[in-house]
């Protein structure tokens, strides 16, 4: 049942059905840490602090579209500054950001351009990691799998 709700929630990400689901639906889905994932945590008032760097990004970002809105393209376009600015301090964090990194690219947000810049960086990023033979175009649903199913 997780791995449909996961492919479900990846599915919607990727055709931008994710804002009408979220409307009608609230979709608490605890990703990494405690801050990263749609809805995660759901009180952050009572949220227990960042465990890592990835974590302490996630909830910038949380607090950014607690105070600009759901679907904030500032908020979406400056985490994923943040995770490409940021050395990862092992390889599994590093890859965790990095899917964190593609969902939030692809995802939709509240401006074309900011959708499109997002999903240019996303598009840079995987062309660059290919060309240089760090990764394999099918690396993207790799780390997807593994931040959502575990390794």
């Amino acid at each position: 049942m997780k791995r449909f709700v996961m492919l479900l929630l990846i599915g919607l990400w990727c055709t931008g059905g994710m804002a009408q689901a979220q409307s009608n639906l609230q979709i608490y889905a605890p990703v990494y840490g405690n801050w990263c994932g749609p809805n995660h945590p759901v009180n952050m008032s009572r949220a227990p602090g960042p465990v890592d760097a990835l974590d302490a990004s996630c909830r910038r970002h949380d607090y950014c579209i607690a105070a600009q809105g759901e679907y904030s393209c500032d908020c979406d376009i400056a985490f994923l500054q943040d995770l490409r600015g940021t050395r990862w301090s092992n390889p599994m964090i590093q890859q965790n950001a990095r899917a964190i990194y593609d969902a939030i690219a692809l995802m939709p947000c509240n401006s074309p351009d900011g959708t499109a810049y997002k999903q240019t960086l996303f598009a840079v990023d995987l062309f660059s990691d290919v060309m240089s033979g760090k990764s394999a175009p099918t690396d993207v649903f790799e780390r997807w799998r593994s931040l959502f199913f575990g390794n």
